[in-house]
């Protein structure tokens, strides 16, 4: 495995310049392929004519793992069985072959989605209160399951910044979340919506 330095020549395909060019590995910020973050002072093969990032030679990968784990944040919570059982069902109908990740892309989507929307409050509350109507452990004792996330800083950020405008907790916030899901894509679908997700969903697959 040839390891290469800082301002080493080589050559390789450019996909910008559609040709066989010359390349100089300097030391670059590399943004990750979901665009959700970025490694930082990478060596990478760029174009001599185009300057566009062309190569990432095989000694910098490590480097760039360990920076995407540092970019994720992670969400874990604890809850009632039946929210999971929702989220799969949400999933399914959405799309038949959908992968389990799928649940947690449909999540993720729901909570920028609320975060964006000037009547996020108004839907979050009436959400919450469909929760606890529906859902009360008070009724009786629901077993329950982990929902673990690994999320970009701006997801978390976005889900931190609910929690302080409706003062629920993680916890209660994505009961609330679930049952958004619930109501808009089982119970009274929002076409526009649904074909947004069906998409997402056919993508993940």
């Amino acid at each position: 495995m040839k390891l290469f330095i800082d301002g080493e020549k080589s050559r390789a395909i450019c996909n910008h310049c559609k040709d066989i060019v010359s390349v100089t590995f300097v030391r670059r910020d590399v943004p990750f392929s979901d665009r959700k973050g970025a490694a930082q002072d990478i060596l990478v093969g760029v174009c001599d004519v185009c300057d566009q990032v062309v190569s990432i030679p095989a000694q910098s990968t490590p480097a760039i793992s360990e920076s995407r784990k540092k970019a994720l944040k992670s969400i874990e919570v604890r809850l009632p069985a039946i929210y999971l059982d929702v989220l799969d069902l949400a999933a399914f109908t959405l799309e038949p072959e959908s992968t389990p990740e799928f649940r947690k892309d449909l999540v993720c989507y729901y909570i920028h989605d609320l975060a964006q929307d000037p009547n996020r409050l108004e839907r979050v509350f009436s959400a919450h209160k469909l929760s606890v109507v529906n859902f009360s452990s008070k009724k009786s004792k629901i077993p329950s399951k982990r929902l673990s996330m690994k999320v970009s800083g701006k997801l978390k950020a976005e889900l931190q910044r609910l929690e302080v405008e409706t003062e629920l907790s993680t916890t209660d916030l994505l009961k609330s979340v679930v049952c958004d899901i619930q109501r808009e894509v089982l119970e009274k679908p929002k076409s526009s919506k649904i074909k947004t997700l069906q998409f997402l969903a056919s993508v993940a697959v």
